[in-house]
C-alpha cells in the first residue's frame, strides 16, 4: 500500500511538472475529542487525537472545454472501537467534465451527489460536521456517475442538474439498479440561493429509495443562514413505507476579522433507519436531536482552530430511550 501512495504522488508531482494549466491542492482535517457523556459505558470518558480526513486533488484543463480532476482521501475511522486501524487511502474523485456549450456540461465518472454537493459549499463547515442526509447515511457523498448540469440564463440565476449513476458510492457496480436524480437551484439575489432536489434509487428488484429535499440559503456581510428539510420514503414488496423526514438549520455568524460562531440545529421528523456510527454515535430506531455549538478562529487563511460541542438526545420509542450524550471537540482545519 506505502508503495501504491508514493507511486500516486509522484505520479501527481510528474503531471504537476508538465506545461498544462494544472493544480495540485490539499486539505486535511481532526480533533481532540472528550466525550463529556455518552449512554454507552465504554466511550463514556473516551479521548483523544484523530485525523479524521486528509485530501489530496489533481486538476488539470485538458483544453478550453475538456477539464479533469482526481481526489485521493485518506479516511480514519470513528467508531470509538477498541481496537485501532490504520487510515485507509482511497479514490474520492475521478472525473472528466466536456463543455459542450456556453452554458453547459457533461461530466463522467466518481463525482459529488446532487443531493447535498451546492449544500455543502453554501454551509461551508464539512470538517465541523456532515450535512444532514451524508451523516444520517441516507446517501453517499459520490456515485460513479453521468451528470448533465448548467443554466437556463446567460447571469446563471436558473440552474440544474441531471444525473444517472450506480447507486454505489466509491465503490464498483455490481448490479443492474441505479439512481436518476435531478436538481434545480436558483440564485435569486447575489445574496439569496433556493434549492430542491431529489431522485429515484433502486436498491432491489424489491426496493425502490425515494428522496425529496428542499434547501433555501442567505448570506450577507455578517455571516449566512440555511434552512434544509428533506425526506427519503423506502417501498419494497410486501412491506409498509418507511419515511424517514429531517430538518436541519445552521448560522454562521462573522466575529471580527478573525472569529466566526456556528450553530446548528437537526430533528428527525421519524426514527433513524441507519443510525450513524463514526465519530457522532448515533442509534437508529430512535427520533433524534443534535445541536451543534462552535467557534471557529482563522489563525491564517489556510488554518483554523475551532471549538465546539455536539449535543444528540432521543425521544421515547415503545418506553425506550437511550440516554443523551455530549462531545467536546477542538477542531483543526488546515489547507497545505
Amino acid at each position: 500500500m506505502k508503495r501504491i501512495l508514493l507511486l500516486v504522488l509522484l505520479a501527481l508531482l510528474s503531471l504537476s511538472a508538465l506545461k498544462l494549466p494544472a493544480a495540485i491542492s490539499a486539505y486535511a482535517f481532526g480533533d481532540y475529542y472528550l466525550v463529556f457523556k455518552n449512554h454507552k459505558e465504554a466511550v463514556d470518558g473516551q479521548h483523544g487525537l484523530w485525523l479524521r480526513r486528509v485530501y489530496i486533488t489533481y486538476e488539470s484543463d485538458i483544453s478550453d472545454k475538456l477539464k479533469a480532476r482526481a481526489r485521493l482521501e485518506f479516511n480514519s475511522t470513528g467508531n470509538f472501537s477498541t481496537s485501532a486501524a490504520n487510515i485507509t487511502p482511497y479514490l474520492k474523485d475521478a472525473y472528466i467534465s466536456f463543455q459542450y456549450a456556453p452554458l453547459h456540461k457533461v461530466t463522467a465518472g466518481i463525482q459529488d451527489s446532487l443531493a447535498y454537493g451546492n449544500i455543502e459549499k453554501f454551509y461551508g463547515y464539512r470538517h465541523l460536521e456532515k450535512t444532514m442526509f451524508d451523516l444520517y447515511k441516507v446517501r453517499s457523498s459520490r456515485d460513479f456517475a453521468i451528470d448533465f448540469n448548467g443554466a437556463f440564463d446567460k447571469e446563471k440565476k436558473f440552474n440544474y442538474g441531471v444525473q444517472f449513476g450506480n447507486y454505489s458510492g466509491n465503490k464498483n457496480e455490481t448490479d443492474k439498479y441505479k439512481q436518476v436524480g435531478a436538481r434545480l437551484f436558483v440564485n435569486v439575489t447575489p445574496k439569496l440561493l433556493v434549492e430542491v432536489n431529489g431522485d429515484v434509487s433502486v436498491v432491489s428488484g424489491v426496493k425502490t429509495s425515494f428522496l425529496v429535499q428542499g434547501f433555501v440559503g442567505y448570506k450577507d456581510e455578517w455571516g449566512r443562514l440555511g434552512v434544509n428539510y428533506g425526506q427519503e420514503t423506502v417501498k419494497e414488496d410486501g412491506k409498509d413505507d418507511v419515511d424517514f423526514g429531517i430538518f436541519s438549520a445552521f448560522a454562521v455568524a462573522k466575529i471580527g476579522k478573525k472569529l466566526e460562531a456556528v450553530a446548528r440545529y437537526d430533528m428527525s421528523v421519524d426514527p433513524q433507519p441507519y443510525g450513524q456510527g463514526d465519530y457522532l454515535p448515533i442509534e437508529k430506531g430512535y427520533k433524534s436531536n443534535l445541536a451543534i455549538l462552535g467557534l471557529a478562529w482563522n489563525l491564517h487563511p489556510k488554518f483554523q482552530i475551532m471549538p465546539n460541542i455536539k449535543m444528540v438526545s432521543y425521544k421515547e420509542n415503545k418506553g425506550v430511550k437511550p440516554g443523551s450524550d455530549t462531545y467536546f471537540n477542538v477542531t483543526f482545519y488546515y489547507q497545505f
